[in-house]
């Protein structure tokens, strides 16, 4: 493909969702500052579009891509490729010729499929700064890019897997440009962390080999990390540059290694740093922390940990080889708790081939958790296939169609747990489950909610009453009060 010499690059991070409904944050297009950090550092006009926060993005997309070498895509598994797919079509129907290059971890996970879409001239595998820049570079000369490494594409009706590229020390690239952005400061979140969080990562990938997650397919368990330094030079920039009085650390994993967090923490207490953060941690890791690093920790900001525990059934946690056993997530409790830190759970229900004694163990977990730290602080999701693991292949044995196409992905929820082993009256039985376990062991965030107004104090006691009486039995039969109390709830929140 020859094209005209030029240095303009167009980024695009998709809308991540159809309706907002989740959280009334706005976080920063973490991937595509990533994937232009380099390409600014070299010389490229780069234009980032996030049309989480743009209404004007389709538009801007086209006339922006008019005299530009590439259009680069960022996306994940469903809302995104919808937008992405609709920002392609939106080039072409304008006439324009540049490559629609897509990456991120659905492009990562299934390239060749993506790769076959005739919205799609190339995939950027994995890692994306170091091939970016390579095609960049390719096209800038007017050159082809067919021959550069980690790149999957289709010409002719034929798909061509170019050699991976290992994925390289994060170190060697540029701090993320957040002053790039269309104003940087919309990004930043009031949260228990802060007043004005941002987000941020110090690391990529992660060595665990969790079968139900991206991860290990996207980055091939191989985790690389800012040092220390590099990461409180970042702490200083987000606090000077953007005001940032909170982080929210993006990684998918930060503890990996007790002496770097220690020393991260150490250098924020040295430089009087006056940061909250919280961080994502797997529960092994927390157990065998010494006492004094979670003192460090906790002095220099750190308000939760982050666990992904995903169940509580010893069986279920060696299918989905997540190598921890269910007395590792209590242990982390116990140790967070010690130590004054806050720590939230995630746990998955409807895992492909899961009993219901299994899923029982995990309900008891979680209540142990909360009986620990006093509180329900955990977050309860249903089962999603993601692509090319084990659990996907089992979840298509018992009935899943999966999508043959990118049309098809877009519509494909790795929220609602939409399977058919998991039926609406099911899920509904995990939600009751799970709203006695909220009001029974009230959280924080349950006795905020309840201080806005006297109908809200009365409906969280009357909750609380009977939710605790019910898990003081472990009794969930004859649920007709969650019917009643959600449809109070719903009520006073609409009022």
């Amino acid at each position: 493909m020859t094209m005209p010499k030029s240095n303009k690059i167009v980024l695009l991070y998709p809308r991540n969702h159809f309706q907002k409904i989740y959280h009334p944050w706005t976080w920063a297009p973490l991937p595509i500052l990533a994937a232009s950090a380099p390409l600014f550092a070299a010389g490229y006009d780069v234009k980032l579009i996030d049309a989480n926060v743009d209404p004007h993005w389709r538009q801007r997309v086209v006339d922006e891509s008019r005299d530009a070498i590439l259009l680069g895509i960022s996306c994940m598994t469903g809302p995104q490729i919808h937008y992405a797919l609709e920002a392609a079509k939106a080039v072409r129907t304008a006439g324009l010729k540049l490559p629609v290059v897509w990456g991120g971890y659905h492009p990562s996970i299934l390239p060749e499929q993506t790769s076959q879409n005739q919205y799609v001239d190339a995939v950027v595998r994995g890692q994306g700064e170091v091939t970016l820049l390579a095609l960049a570079d390719s096209l800038s000369q007017g050159e082809d890019f067919a021959g550069i490494d980690g790149i999957t594409f289709t010409r002719d009706g034929e798909t061509v897997t170019n050699p991976s590229r290992p994925v390289a020390d994060i170190n060697n690239f540029p701090r993320l440009p957040y002053e790039k952005l269309d104003n940087p400061k919309q990004y930043l979140n009031n949260m228990h962390v802060g007043t004005r969080a941002i987000n941020y990562v110090s690391s990529q990938g992660c060595p665990a080999r969790c079968q139900f997650c991206a991860e290990p397919l996207v980055y091939d368990r191989a985790w690389k990390a800012y040092t220390p330094d590099r990461v409180l030079s970042d702490l200083e920039w987000l606090k000077d540059f953007m005001g940032a009085n909170g982080v929210m650390y993006f990684d998918s994993t930060y503890f990996v290694k007790e002496q770097r967090a220690r020393e991260i923490s150490q250098g924020m207490i040295d430089r009087g740093m006056k940061f909250g953060w919280a961080a994502n941690a797997r529960a092994p890791q927390l157990g065998k922390f010494a006492d004094d690093t979670f003192d460090i920790l906790k002095k220099s900001g750190l308000w939760a940990f982050l666990v992904g525990a995903e169940s509580g059934s010893k069986s279920q946690l060696a299918t989905m080889q997540k190598d921890i056993e269910p007395e590792d997530i209590l242990e982390a409790a116990r140790q967070a708790s010690k130590h004054g830190i806050k720590i939230s759970y995630s746990f998955i229900i409807g895992f492909p081939g899961e009993t219901e004694p299994e899923i029982e163990e995990t309900w008891d977990v979680m209540e142990q958790v909360s009986k620990i730290v006093g509180e329900y602080n955990s977050q309860l999701h249903f089962y999603a296939p993601t692509p090319g693991n084990a659990l996907y292949q089992k979840a298509e044995e018992l009935g899943l169609q999966g999508p043959a196409s990118l049309e098809q992905w877009a519509k494909f929820s790795t929220v609602l747990g939409r399977l058919p082993w998991m039926s609406k009256s099911f899920q509904n039985r995990q939600k009751q489950r799970e709203f006695y376990l909220v009001y029974g062991y009230p959280s924080e965030w349950v006795h905020r909610r309840a201080a806005r107004s006297l109908l809200r104090r009365i409906y969280v006691k009357t909750a609380s009453g009977i939710s605790a009486t019910r898990c003081r039995h472990h009794y969930w039969g004859l649920p007709l009060d969650w019917w009643l109390l959600r449809g109070v709830r719903g009520a006073i929140s609409e009022g």
